[in-house]
């Protein structure tokens, strides 16, 4: 099984419902609530090197992860795969479910396919790897 955390700035309930989306699929992706397992509010310092051992995969919107140094070195020291959402300011909720399902395709098949770790920027007109 691959797991998937979503980040708990995309909601439980995204969480939630893609991984019944996906489900169908029976790929071998599991997508779970950050909220649910680590509690809401949990400390980057806590969940990334407790989500790295279990091989672990993230799905979030915060791009600090890719910017702050301290946040990429101990992403990179987890040897985590993470996709970050990218999309306009004003997006509603809707508009960042459309695009996470667009590009669902695409998304499980890096899952499946790709060694981790990984960086992917997913915005609403393409998934691109972050170097």
């Amino acid at each position: 099984m691959i797991r998937v955390l979503v980040d708990e700035n995309l909601s439980e309930f995204l969480a939630d419902g893609l991984n019944a989306i996906q489900k169908p699929l029976n790929n071998g992706i599991e997508l779970q609530s950050m909220a649910k397992i680590f509690g809401k509010g949990a400390a980057d310092e806590v969940w990334i090197p407790s989500w790295g051992k279990k091989d672990g995969i993230v799905l979030t919107q915060d791009l600090n992860i890719t910017r702050t140094r301290h946040q990429v070195e101990l992403f990179q020291q987890n040897e985590l795969a993470g996709f970050f959402l990218k999309v306009p300011g004003k997006s509603t909720y809707w508009s960042r479910v459309e695009t996470l399902i667009k590009h669902w395709p695409e998304i499980s098949k890096i899952i499946i396919t790709k060694t981790r770790p990984y960086s992917y920027l997913i915005t609403p007109r393409k998934v691109e790897e972050l170097k």
